[in-house]
């Protein structure tokens, strides 16, 4: 049985990466039900591609709790994304999504035996290949290039919860969200000079 707050932490961010989809497509003024399809695949994006290079992709499309976490994610953000804030809140649901998925795919590679660098590029995968998805669908320059704290930010996060996984008795969960806190710190901080 997997370890239920760690599993929350994953759902979480499936919910944030969709919402994060769904309130860009419908704040640039895309249809809901478009809305909907991209936040499904945003929100699947970075579990099925994670789980599938540690080997156990098949298991993430049979366990249906990451694609009800999507349509959630995507309701939210269609609903979000209608508002006069849609931009400040499709930022922040972003940055949620993109900490989340860093902390726990990397987590998650040591938890399936890969070494330090391979544990820390499942992470950033994990954290990027949602919004990677979401901007390419929207025809938007991919923000892991465009902005010099996204991937960076990922990896960052991914080292240090890869630290906190090896050098203390943390729970993974705990320290899947100790490396999310610094991705989402660092997202904060990029905001904060840009605004």
């Amino acid at each position: 049985m997997q370890n239920l707050p760690f599993f929350v932490l994953d759902l979480a961010a499936s919910f944030m990466l969709a919402a994060a989809a769904s309130c860009r497509a419908r704040s640039t003024g895309a249809h809901f039900s478009g809305a909907a399809v991209l936040a499904c695949l945003a929100g699947m994006a970075a579990p099925l591609a994670r789980d599938g290079l540690l080997g156990y992709g098949a298991i993430t499309l049979n366990q249906g709790e990451y694609l009800a976490a999507s349509v959630c994610g995507g309701i939210a953000g269609i609903i979000i994304g209608q508002s006069s804030r849609a931009w400040m809140s499709f930022f922040w649901l972003d940055a949620l999504g993109l900490a989340l998925g860093a902390g726990v795919g990397t987590v998650k590679g040591v938890m399936a035996g890969l070494g330090p660098t391979g544990s820390i590029l499942v992470g950033i995968l994990g954290g990027l290949v949602g919004g990677i998805a979401r901007d390419l669908c929207l025809g938007d320059m991919a923000r892991a290039v465009e902005e010099d704290m996204y991937a960076t930010a990922a990896a960052f996060g991914g080292m240090l919860a890869l630290t906190m996984m090896l050098l203390t008795n943390l729970d993974p969960w705990q320290s899947a969200l100790c490396g999310a806190l610094l991705v989402f710190v660092l997202r904060g901080v990029k905001k904060v000079k840009i605004a």
